[in-house]
């Protein structure tokens, strides 16, 4: 899971990885630094500081929350005050300097919300389809699937009947539809509007 970085409970999480032998309270302080710095910039920042589960662990915890950003900070990002940030989208990982490191991932979030909605929105393009037809309409249930564009009368009878028939009901009226003059692909009265239709799952 991923979740889009404006919704995302928390954007950034914050790992130390401490090894045997390092400054612990040195490290647990610049961590603290790279958060405050962060919220400044109104990130919604989280510091893992624990102990237990393993590195690698928390790592897989975060990903599986979704969190967009990792940063990661051992005795390497203390010493060169920097820290190395783990795009969740791409794997891509990066090395920066402490003082960039909120114009960093504020850009690196923008890119990652436009980047995400693109997808998105290429991937709902690609699997909606048109049906004038409730032949065409079965058709595309029986295959494809997906959201079929389709005029509806609005009668709920009407809907009741689709289902039971392709097991598609309608998911929503776009908000940039426009009212046209068109028949229902059901029952073939009169309808203004282009619903979309699918299978709930």
């Amino acid at each position: 899971m991923l979740f889009p970085p404006k919704i995302a409970p928390i954007q950034v999480v914050v790992v130390p990885i401490h090894k045997k032998g390092d400054d612990g309270k040195a490290l647990a302080l610049y961590c603290e630094d790279v958060c405050e710095a962060l919220g400044r910039g109104s990130v919604k920042v989280k510091l893992d500081d624990r102990e237990e589960p393993s590195v690698g662990r928390r790592f897989n915890e975060w990903e599986i929350k979704g969190v967009p950003v990792r940063l990661e900070v051992g005795s390497k990002e203390l010493a060169d005050r920097s820290v190395t940030i783990a795009r969740r989208d791409t794997g891509e990982k990066m090395t920066v300097d402490r003082e960039e490191v909120l114009d960093n991932i504020e850009r690196l979030l923008s890119e990652m919300q436009k980047a995400l909605f693109a997808k998105a929105k290429a991937f709902l393009d690609e699997n909606t389809r048109e049906a004038s037809s409730f032949d065409e309409f079965k058709t595309i249930m029986n295959s494809t699937r997906g959201f079929i564009r389709a005029f509806w009368c609005e009668d709920t009878e009407c809907e009741t009947k689709i289902k039971e028939e392709t097991k598609a009901s309608t998911r929503c009226l776009p908000l940039d539809d426009k009212e046209e003059k068109g028949v229902c692909v059901h029952c073939g009265k009169l309808a203004i509007h282009r619903w979309l239709f699918a299978q709930a799952y």
